[in-house]
């Protein structure tokens, strides 16, 4: 494909660094290098033309007049004009697209002021102070050109075709799933022959000539961070209140936004607290979790739903001693508040195909309740009230956890029982994680872990946390551990044995802050 060539004209001496500076912004950046080239007169290769044949030869050649105006008119040829009029009115005779720039100068040459009133009335002009505001603007002008002339997408990111991929690179396994839960969900009615043909076209994710749309792909594809490496969510967990090295659990998720998001749930959902049942007449009572998981996701939907797909960072989801924190990129649409989130509203998805089909999969809900129930359930539940936080970069979601559940110890060193989101005070002291070892109220992994100091077999780890259930409990507590590299088997090669204990690792002697004996 062809460049556009853009004609950089000032008067040199005035802008030597803004035209050197800007000509590298713009042959330099990831979007306008693939589509603009830049002419300087002062990189050109010497020539016995003379200097105004060269520059007005380039303005000719050139597809766009980009001027820099400020305080100095510049040489006067011999008709009483500079060269850069002489280059903006040559622009002007051939109908090349002109973009001007005018910079703030406290005085101004007066033959320059009416050269720039002459512009003023045939161009519209944009004003700046230093070279961050003329690239903010020459950028915003150049993309306006591409949208123009159809280079760049004006269509919503889920509901492009951007990465090639065609309808032999959906998953079936992934097009089944989705219709088991559509069909539990009961928002789509679904025929018996229905096939990935038939949904891409429901979703209007399919092209005449094959290829699925950006939503198909991040739904739908085998790969999908293959086109769309941000794509993916990490989730980590931290046993205090501050974000603190070593991570105890970090956990990178990919594939389709489905499968993402149930791992996502179910990494936050393994590791808080649970309320057993107490025994009944007719059984076990259910038991409670310490976090509404319909509460959690929504909001770990919500990011992956409603996030910027074109900035580069990721979802992610961080478990702290007194907070979930779910963190996306992108802001809210213009003119909301954190405020409003709060309240039955409107519902603006940023990508609305992928939230038509999250809805139908019974993910998504179209009412704009969504940020709503999470408060709702949580404060039925006890709990103090999330909070949104938008900022012009991303989006938080937090959702308390119960400050009651921090005791004299605490789930982070130095916390005694206080107010929500207090700062950490540091690394555990052999004191506290001692205290732990004996029962202390931390987390039931900070507690399980922290014995382990001393190698431990399943049923005396059992015992002091007063579990019953050693199938639950290695599930829940000891198999999470070991994936996380925080405690080992004694006898690793023999993990069934009846001598098998379980001792804590170098990482989790540095997460607990224990020294190595």
């Amino acid at each position: 494909m062809k460049k556009y060539g853009i004609f950089i004209s000032s008067v040199q001496s005035e802008f030597a660094d803004e035209r050197l500076a800007l000509a590298e912004y713009i042959r330099t950046d990831a979007l306008l290098g693939r589509f603009f080239d830049v002419f300087l007169f002062e990189q050109a290769v010497a020539s016995n033309l003379s200097p105004q044949h060269v520059y007005l030869g380039e303005v000719e050649r050139c597809d766009i007049y980009l001027g820099l105006f400020g305080s100095m008119f510049g040489y006067e040829t011999e008709n009483g004009t500079s060269a850069t009029e002489s280059e903006y009115d040559l622009a002007t005779q051939l109908g090349k697209t002109r973009l001007v720039f005018i910079k703030n100068v406290p005085n101004r040459d007066e033959k320059e002021s009416h050269f720039i009133a002459k512009v003023q009335g045939a161009v519209t002009r944009k004003v700046f102070d230093d070279f961050d505001s003329l690239r903010f603007a020459v950028y915003g002008a150049l993309v306006r050109h591409l949208e123009q002339s159809g280079y760049v997408r004006t269509t919503p990111f889920d509901a492009s075709f951007d990465t090639g991929l065609t309808i032999n690179d959906i998953d079936e396994e992934k097009v089944h799933d989705f219709f088991r839960r559509a069909s539990m969900a009961r928002k789509l009615t679904i025929p018996p022959d229905a096939d990935a043909d038939w949904l891409l076209k429901k979703l209007d994710a399919l092209s005449d000539d094959g290829r699925i749309s950006n939503a198909a792909v991040l739904l739908f594809a085998k790969e999908p961070q293959r086109k769309f490496l941000s794509s993916e969510v990490k989730c980590l967990q931290y046993w205090g209140r501050e974000v603190e090295r070593p991570i105890p659990s970090y956990k990178i998720f990919h594939g389709g936004l489905i499968d993402m998001i149930e791992e996502s749930l179910a990494f936050v959902m393994s590791r808080i607290d649970h309320e057993v049942g107490e025994p009944s007449g007719s059984g076990v009572a259910p038991g409670r979790d310490e976090l509404p998981e319909l509460a959690v996701r929504e909001a770990i939907v919500n990011a992956v739903c409603h996030r910027d797909y074109s900035d580069n960072g990721s979802v992610q989801v961080m478990l702290f001693s007194d907070r979930l924190e779910i963190i996306n990129p992108g802001t809210l649409p213009k003119g909301w508040t954190a405020d409003r989130l709060l309240k039955t509203h409107d519902s603006k998805a940023r990508n609305l195909t992928l939230a038509q089909a999250l809805n139908w999969a019974g993910y998504v809900e179209k009412s704009g309740n969504g940020t709503e129930s999470i408060v709702r359930r949580c404060l039925e539940a006890g709990l103090p009230k999330p909070q949104y936080l938008p900022d012009n970069v991303d989006f938080k979601a937090i959702i308390w956890r119960n400050p009651k559940r921090l005791g004299p110890v605490g789930a982070q060193s130095g916390l005694s029982q206080g107010s929500v989101g207090a700062p950490s005070q540091g690394t555990k002291s052999r004191h506290q994680v001692k205290a732990l070892s004996q029962g202390g109220v931390g987390t039931v992994f900070e507690r399980v872990a922290a014995c382990c100091a001393i190698p431990c077999t399943a049923l005396e780890l059992m015992l002091k946390e007063g579990r019953t259930d050693r199938t639950k409990f290695k599930k829940s507590v000891l198999d999470i551990l070991l994936s996380d590299g925080i405690i080992e088997y004694t006898i690793p090669d023999k993990p069934r044995s009846r001598l098998q204990k379980y001792r804590l690792t170098e990482k989790g002697r540095s997460v607990l802050g224990k020294p190595q004996k």
